[in-house]
């Protein structure tokens, strides 16, 4: 019982700051000093904001990144019309198979259903 008193005193003791003589001197400096020159300091700050900027613009369209940014979107485009026009030559192949091509575009539909309720699922425990 005693140890609950004394963790109660020591609850009460520090619970609230020490009021110091001093303190509206020291907030009234500190005070000051955010103020001092902050206009000064958002201009140095932009102007050097706006050179970096500036600089980095000239650093990105003086290398060939963009000319390889278009290459890339090119091969992705071609890369893509190709897988495309494979999967139009798959499902008219399927018709060919002995229970018919309705079966395979049935079995796909419900294939991608199945993963969209699992991705719903996964969805919803994580929320």
């Amino acid at each position: 019982m005693a140890e609950l008193d004394f963790e109660m005193k020591l609850d009460r003791m520090f619970n609230e700051p020490p009021v110091l003589a001093d303190g509206e001197a020291f907030a009234r400096m500190v005070e000051l000093r955010l103020d001092r020159g902050w206009n000064l300091r958002q201009v140095a700050i932009g102007a050097t904001g706006l050179i970096a900027g500036l600089v980095g613009v000239t650093q990105v369209l003086g290398s060939p990144l963009l000319f390889e940014a278009g290459k890339a979107t090119q091969r992705n485009a071609a890369a893509l019309t190709d897988g495309v026009t494979g999967l139009v030559r798959a499902g008219e192949n399927l018709s060919a198979l002995p229970f018919g091509g309705e079966a395979m575009w049935l079995a796909a539909a419900l294939g991608v259903m199945a993963l969209a309720f699992a991705v719903t699922r996964a969805v919803e425990e994580f929320q």
